[in-house]
């Protein structure tokens, strides 16, 4: 009879930690594909592109302008010191950005919408349910690992690398803790706060906040010692493949269990639906403005919006304040003259603009396929039949999502343009606004279209639209990077959205090509919303 209790007792955690990992399992090895990949396309155009020595050491001496973007590159005369610099901070700020929002949306989110009653219905204390769903996410974050570090395995056998087993171990741990750290500080802010909105603002501002730092860390070296007051500076200071440091392992393995073990503890202290965090009461008339489909669909999309919006605006007025400071390095070095060449960019200045701005066109283009897999999810987890149930139209209820995706995706172009000019004027660089305004709209050309293709497949395989999206923006960022290292490559780089994005401020946007690209982005939006009408309703 005890050994059958305990069965039924464990049932119910077994059943919450497989729910936890299949709905985070998909795109936590998506995720470490594209980690992975990114690392292999690194290594093949590196070997190609600088195949001596002395052109490889020039390239080092040329890094140092970009050091407070992408961190410091230790031995990148070498593949491994290289390829590490390319990389890591990249993946380690997608990583948190999947972190923070996979950790909310299965903990306070799921609490929102009523879910987690269900799953306490059964005899799991609130305490062991929030540790099955750790260890479910933790799961996703060990296929991640898994996935990362089979193709750097294969690009440890390209010619050149050389990677060792253990630096390929510490190499694919060190792309993974960023998602694994803001996995934890999102699950520690969803018992903080009372919405997931709130919650993802606060572990959003720790990032925000964990960049600045690293950044400032690596803008002079008197100031080094500030990489070890941020996660981001510790996966930095870990340099897995050349004199690595695993000692900077520690703090990020503590800040892991101290957010997990606080996260559980809250989970236990307060009420379902309740926080450690007040919030303001709400007025009865304070929804008075949700009169239909589309004011809905604003409301819902604002935990998403805003940390977007936050890590776009943080990351574009960073970029801007520290743009005179890497300039004034690029001007004193031929090599970085001659690669800013390369892309048609004359004014050193713009020219750092240009390529923090390129990067914000990858954030609004992830942000839109996170919109597509948001409407997806509404529909799958039967949320929508309750709007259908009433007298809404399928397309009303589309088009009120679609509109707030698009004006989200054009606020967050705006936006970007905007902090990075009250950046870099706060520190005496001077480009017209209207100028960065321009080119923050050019930055928005990608998403628009990663929207569009969404909703072509939303329409005809609902189950692989979120899948499509984020899938056209990883095979474009991928191939952009192989293809602007890699001579003879062009025919591969032409279908990358990014090669045909002009790199603004430095050069002026093309608007012929991007009309062209925002127009197949609105034909395969209209295909899709025509097959989405006729449809049936698919659940998960």
């Amino acid at each position: 009879m005890k050994g059958r209790d305990a069965g039924r007792i464990h049932g119910p955690q077994l059943v919450i930690a497989r729910h936890v990992i299949r709905r985070s399992l998909r795109w936590a090895i998506v995720w470490g594909v594209v980690f992975g990949l990114f690392v292999v396309t690194t290594v093949v155009a590196y070997v190609k592109a600088y195949p001596t020595f002395d052109a490889r050491v020039d390239l080092a001496r040329s890094l140092r302008p970009f050091v407070i973007l992408l961190g410091q590159p230790w031995h990148a005369e070498t593949v491994a010191g290289f390829a590490t610099w390319r990389v890591l901070t990249a993946v380690a700020v997608i990583g948190a950005i999947w972190g923070l929002q996979t950790a909310t949306g299965l903990l306070r989110g799921e609490e929102e919408e009523g879910r987690w009653e269900l799953l306490l219905a059964g005899p799991v204390t609130r305490r062991r349910a929030t540790v099955e769903a750790l260890l479910g996410m933790l799961g996703a974050v060990a296929a991640m690992f898994l996935a990362t570090l089979l193709l750097i395995f294969a690009a440890a056998r390209l010619p050149g690398a050389r990677f060792s087993i253990v630096g390929s171990l510490l190499f694919a741990t060190n792309l993974v803790s960023g998602a694994a750290v803001f996995l934890a500080v999102g699950a520690l802010t969803s018992q903080l706060s009372a919405t997931r909105a709130q919650a993802t603002t606060l572990a959003a501002g720790f990032l925000g906040v964990s960049f600045v730092v690293r950044a400032f860390a690596d803008s002079q070296n008197r100031l080094q010692w500030l990489r070890w007051l941020t996660p981001l500076g510790w996966i930095e200071e870990l340099r897995p493949l050349r004199d690595p440091q695993p000692v900077a392992l520690a703090p990020i393995a503590l800040l892991i269990v101290a957010c997990m073990t606080l996260a559980v503890i809250l989970a236990g202290v307060r009420d379902l639906h309740g926080s450690i965090l007040g919030q303001r009461e709400g007025r009865r008339h304070t929804t008075w403005w949700l009169v239909g489909p589309t004011t809905l669909a604003f409301y819902v999309s604002r935990a998403t919006a805003i940390g977007w919006l936050a890590g776009v605006i943080g990351f574009s007025a960073m970029s801007g304040s520290v743009a005179q400071a890497a300039v004034s390095l690029t001007t004193t070095s031929p090599a970085i003259t001659a690669t800013l060449g390369r892309f048609g960019i004359r004014a050193a200045t713009r020219g750092f603009l240009s390529f923090s701005l390129f990067l914000i066109a990858v954030l609004l283009a992830l942000m839109a396929a996170a919109l597509v897999d948001a409407m997806r999810q509404e529909e799958a987890s039967g949320r929508l039949d309750n709007l259908l149930v009433q007298p809404v139209h399928r397309l009303t209820w589309l088009a009120g999502r679609l509109g707030v995706a698009l004006g989200l995706i054009i606020l967050g172009g705006l936006a970007a343009g905007t902090a990075t000019w009250a950046g870099a004027v706060t520190h005496r660089t001077y480009v017209p606004l209207p100028t960065l305004l321009e080119a923050g709209l050019n930055a928005t050309i990608p998403g628009v279209f990663v929207l569009g293709v969404g909703i072509l497949i939303l329409g005809l395989r609902p189950r692989w639209c979120a899948t499509a999206s984020y899938a056209v923006v990883a095979w474009s960022f991928l191939v952009d990077l192989l293809g602007t290292f890699v001579k003879g490559a062009d025919w591969i780089r032409q279908s990358s959205l990014f090669t045909h994005i002009s790199l603004a401020p430095a050069k002026k946007p093309d608007w012929d090509t991007a009309a062209i690209i925002i127009l197949l982005g609105l034909l395969a939006l209209v295909a899709g919303a025509v097959r989405f009408q006729r449809r049936d309703v698919a659940y998960e």
